[in-house]
């Protein structure tokens, strides 16, 4: 199972978006930039996952989820509720008490990729170049119970 990890959108393309959903089995949004590509949640129901941002309204849409792919717990935040501004160890605690092996988290729009006490921490960065580095996104693969994450990068 392949999935495209996106964050911190902010008023960038959302072309990358669309060809994930067409490339991948699940497309996840982490939040800020939900109003722009919220359309995706019904021309693709069954693939699109999202949680809000500190950017979105959206008061009816969770700040966070957790999804069993193939046995594996996997919690989505957008990460500014667990402080990730001042590094991972509320998040730590949060992805410990729920039990999850992945946490996939935004917020900071800094990719980064990294395992903590057995638990596999993923951060997309910033799905839009407006910053100057260009966009990027994550490539999640899960198979069998066994998984991988590592980052994308796009103009």
């Amino acid at each position: 199972m392949r999935i495209a990890v996106f964050s911190d959108l902010h008023g960038g393309s959302e072309e990358p978006i669309q060809t994930a959903l067409t490339e991948y089995d699940y497309v996840v949004f982490l939040g800020d930039g939900l109003l722009q590509i919220r359309h995706f949640e019904y021309d693709y129901p069954e693939k699109f996952l999202f949680v809000r941002g500190n950017c979105d309204g959206y008061g009816e849409t969770p700040l966070r989820r957790i999804i069993d792919f193939d046995g594996v717990r996997v919690m989505l935040t957008h990460g500014h509720e667990e402080r990730v501004k001042y590094g991972l160890m509320t998040i730590l605690g949060v992805a410990k008490k729920e039990e999850v092996n992945i946490v996939l988290f935004g917020h900071t729009h800094r990719p980064e990729v990294a395992e903590i006490d057995g638990i596999l921490f993923v951060n997309p960065g910033s799905s839009s170049s407006a910053y100057g580095r260009g966009g990027t996104f994550a490539e999640l693969v899960i198979d069998k119970g066994k998984y991988s994450a590592g980052i994308v990068k796009f103009d």
